[in-house]
């Protein structure tokens, strides 16, 4: 039965081929001529894939394999085979009797069952026995830090493996890579602190480093085996977890520009996210056996376990360093103080703390408050015009200062990263942290980021350290410092609705002033303290002349326009310790606080009449109107609330009798 190839005429997978950076290289279709390959179908059992070489494992060529049953192709040892395929998404290893005895390297992966096959191994490499397990464990417990980790791994996988060079190489926030630690026999050119640009292990191969743990290039100068294809089946094979998987030209070349032969990498994981990978070089190419790589994809997890309870010890201390600080800021914070706006305002300095920010912004209405180093007026708003235009209506951060705002050296400087936490419409916190400038070290000179097109992805061929000076960047908002910001987000949104809960039962609906209740509860507060310090404060009294007739005249609206206006001309005369109220009607009252001298609060009063008494225009019509006061001194008139206000409301009588007899 003849049977057609899938790839027989085109050779790797074109589509693939064609696009490095993007491809699904798990579908390249070829293998490492190391061994061989079979893939069966698991519900037909039937064998609809091959390698080209297959003859040399089985003694069958494609078209006797392809298309036949498992059972007829694998005689007595099918059973064996597919018990190791049966563990889902994961290689399994086993000695097999097939033409000759191979290692047998099995996993399954979506409808198949897909077999590999390679020269026998022996069961395990005597430098990975108990002994060796115990001591590289024991190694490990006294590795204290990231960097300790990747020395106990290059020293122990150059010393069994005997490549030319070993290194350990993380990733970085935007996945460029830097080599931590090395190790290199003698003569050999190390990387050791060198970065290498993202582009070099784009998203794709990174993708399939987080799937399978481990990959081999025994020889940059051999030649791939093409896979076949039953004539009826269309779509490549996936080869994710596959071993023995071809490597894309480009990456092929980038090692042969290196000098490189050989190559072995194994993937370091934290919490399920690819950290680094542990790579071996070779000038003169090796190979190591299946056994031998599992062993130090084991080796590997061991260490990835270690690294993982290090990496969260790290966050969790920081994390409770941060919930220590916002459980203190939420201690001080109380929605029920007199002016819980700027009791907040008071903890900024906290906030700017607790965030590590370099300076930070409260927007409360309309009104805003700052704290600490800040971009200037200019920039600010620069900033938040980008910030309505990209993010409108929701929290957010960046590390790295967009393009369009790199024109402003303000933000530049000072808000090269930004941590914005939306509260509400009229309520934001802004957190911002300087440019840090990196002196970075390439290995090899990068093409400029800003480039238009951006350059194609092609083999490097220069590898000599070229330092750079890279700009734009700030200190990364870390995984632990976000978290508490969404806490804190959270926190401050109860502080603010309870706040506005508070001051809607204090405040007088029509003015926004002080009401009635507030005054009281102030009154009662400042005659305590007073009692304690010795200190005194004034009461002033106010009603408006001829109000009634005003109302009258002119309607509820003007009049209630009248009262407003004559609320915001009070503000703009006291001060902000001071209490300003509208005790119902046209009646209103203000708690001077720290009075010195009794003519200083006489002088504080006729400044409020004189404001007060300015015209007021409603629509077409120049009102007229004027406004008589009372006051009363703590503790000279009288030492309780009754007493002042009584006082006051007398002196206040006095002022609009007199006031009745002169007109």
């Amino acid at each position: 039965m003849r049977v057609a190839a899938t790839f027989a005429e085109v050779g790797m997978n074109p589509s693939v081929v064609a696009d490095c950076k993007e491809g699904d290289l798990h579908l390249i279709g070829a293998l490492q001529p190391l061994g061989a390959l079979v893939a069966v179908h698991i519900d037909t059992g039937r064998v609809n894939y091959c390698s080209a070489n297959i003859a040399e494992w089985l003694g069958d060529t494609p078209d006797a394999v392809l298309g036949r049953s498992a059972p007829a192709v694998f005689g007595a040892a099918w059973p064996e085979l597919e018990r190791l395929a049966e563990g889902a998404g994961s290689n399994r290893i086993g000695q097999i009797e097939l033409a000759a005895p191979v290692t047998a390297v099995a996993h399954r992966r979506g409808e198949y069952y897909v077999l590999e096959f390679e020269p026998a191994a022996i069961p395990a490499p005597d430098w990975w026995d108990e002994a060796a397990r115990i001591d590289f464990i024991n190694r490990l417990s006294h590795a204290y830090t990231p960097k300790d980790v990747a020395g106990v791994l290059t020293a122990t996988i150059a010393d069994c493996t005997g490549y030319d060079r070993v290194m350990v190489y993380r990733f970085l926030e935007d996945w460029d890579g830097e080599v931590i630690d090395q190790c290199c026999k003698p003569g050999v050119e190390g990387f050791l602190g060198l970065r290498f640009p993202a582009h070099d292990i784009p998203a794709n191969a990174r993708r399939l480093y987080t799937l399978n743990w481990q990959r081999i290039i025994a020889d940059t100068e051999s030649t791939n085996v093409e896979l076949y294809a039953a004539a009826d089946i269309h779509e490549p094979l996936d080869l994710t977890f596959a071993m023995l998987r071809a490597v894309h030209p480009v990456h092929i070349q980038y090692l042969r520009n290196m000098g490189i032969r050989g190559s072995f990498s194994v993937s370091l994981l934290v919490e399920g996210q690819l950290w680094g990978l542990v790579t071996c070089h070779d000038y003169s190419g090796k190979a190591l056996n299946s056994v031998e790589r599992l062993a130090f994809e084991e080796m590997a997890r061991l260490a990835c376990l270690h690294l993982t309870n290090i990496c969260r010890l790290e966050t969790e201390s920081l994390r409770s360093v941060l919930r220590e600080r916002l459980a203190v800021m939420s201690r001080a914070l109380d929605p029920a103080a007199e002016q819980p706006k700027q009791l907040l305002v008071g903890q900024l300095a906290g906030l700017q703390n607790m965030l590590e920010a370099d300076g930070v912004r409260l927007r409360w209405g309309s009104e805003e408050y700052c704290q600490g180093e800040l971009p200037n007026a200019d920039g600010l708003a620069a900033l938040d015009d980008w910030l309505l235009q990209t993010k409108p209506g929701v929290s957010s951060h960046f590390d790295e200062l967009p393009k369009p705002l790199r024109h402003h050296d303000t933000l530049r400087f000072n808000a090269a990263g930004v941590l914005n936490l939306h509260i509400s419409p009229k309520c934001e916190l802004l957190a911002v942290r300087k440019e840090q400038i990196q002196k970075v070290t390439w290995a090899g000179k990068q093409a400029s980021p800003d480039a238009d097109p951006p350059p194609a992805l092609t083999p490097r061929s220069s590898f000599q350290a070229w330092a750079q000076n890279v700009r734009y960047r700030a200190k990364r908002w870390g995984e632990a410092t976000l978290e508490i910001a969404e806490e804190l987000r959270d926190a401050l949104d109860e502080y603010r609705q309870a706040a506005r809960h508070k001051e809607l039962a204090y405040l007088d609906p029509l003015t926004g002033l002080a009401n009635r209740y507030a005054f009281e509860q102030a009154m009662s507060d400042r005659i305590s303290h007073c009692r304690r310090s010795g200190e005194r404060f004034a009461l002033h009294m106010l009603d408006l002349d001829r109000f009634k007739p005003i109302n009258d005249t002119y309607g509820h609206v003007a009049g209630d326009e009248l009262l407003k206006k004559v609320g915001e001309r009070m503000k703009t005369v006291a001060r902000r310790e001071d209490i300003v109220a509208r005790l119902g009607g046209d009646e209103f009252a203000i708690i001077e606080w720290h009075v010195a001298h009794d003519e200083d609060a006489e002088a504080q009063a006729k400044r409020i009449v004189e404001v007060i008494n300015e015209p007021v225009t409603f629509g077409e019509h120049r009102l007229d109107i004027s406004a008589s006061m009372g006051t009363a001194i703590f503790p000279t008139n009288a030492q309780d609330a009754t007493g002042l206000v009584e006082y006051a409301d007398r002196a206040l009588y006095l002022v609009k009798a007199g006031q009745r007899r002169r007109a």
